[in-house]
């Protein structure tokens, strides 16, 4: 497969600004409303970094890593509950930091971190809203 324009940003210069596109990482980062802070991936990530990885079908996707495991990272978008598992090479970038309302806020920023505190109970939220709505429209 060959290198995107991304990639080859990354490579150049070993990071990228790149708007945010889709729901999945709400409420933290809005479709088309955040810019993300992307550099290049060096080594392991760590449970709670925010990597772009790239699907054997070129799709492009940022989710947390909630699980760092020998050959993979366990991942979820924000507004997700279900989990994917995801192998240490697909990883491209890690977020260093994103911008909301023209502000920075680094992935080192205290009050981002106790915003990812509270992702465990938010992804249980969201499993157990699901569970309810197929209970009322399977009847």
């Amino acid at each position: 497969m060959s290198k995107s324009a991304i990639e080859k940003e990354l490579d150049r210069a070993g990071r990228i600004l790149q708007i945010t596109v889709g729901d999945s990482m709400e409420p933290m980062l809005k479709n088309r409303q955040n810019a993300v802070l992307l550099e290049k991936a060096e080594g392991i990530l760590k449970k709670y970094d925010l990597p772009l990885y790239k699907r054997p079908n070129g799709q492009y996707v940022l989710h947390r890593i909630i699980k760092v495991r020998k050959k993979d990272y366990i991942t979820c978008g924000d507004n997700r509950w279900k989990t994917e598992v995801i192998p240490h090479e697909w990883v491209i970038a890690c977020t260093s930091g994103y911008y909301k309302g023209g502000s920075f806020i680094s992935a080192d920023d205290e009050n981002y971190r106790k915003y990812l505190k509270t992702l465990c109970i938010r992804r249980k939220k969201l499993w157990i809203k699901s569970i309810v709505k197929r209970l009322f429209n399977e009847k």
